[in-house]
């Protein structure tokens, strides 16, 4: 994360420890504020200078976040990602993808 983005980041925690309690209220728990700043940065400003953004137009965009686009998002990275099978070692990959023995 850039300097300004921490310093803006800091500069609205009070927002996003708003939206992550609410969040919290409708049974999200896994969801933390910095995946919420991650999602608004990556995905709701990657075309924008967020420095350039009214800090009302960036709290704005904070709370029009929904859970489920925090979600979408994170399997959309996931699904882009170079190795899905990061966590299965070569042996268990050539069990799962290797021909089938017929007994």
């Amino acid at each position: 994360m850039s300097v300004q983005h921490q310093q803006l980041f800091e500069k609205i925690r009070p927002a996003i420890d708003s939206k992550i309690a609410e969040f919290k209220y409708y049974q999200y728990d896994a969801i933390t504020a910095e995946e919420l700043w991650r999602y608004c940065v990556e995905k709701k400003w990657r075309k924008k200078n967020v420095e350039q953004l009214r800090l009302h137009e960036v709290i704005a965009t904070v709370f029009a976040v929904s859970p489920s686009d925090i979600v979408s998002f994170n399997q959309v990275e996931f699904l882009q990602s170079d190795n899905w099978f990061e966590e299965v070692n070569t042996e268990e990959l050539k069990m799962l993808l290797g021909p089938v023995k017929i007994l």
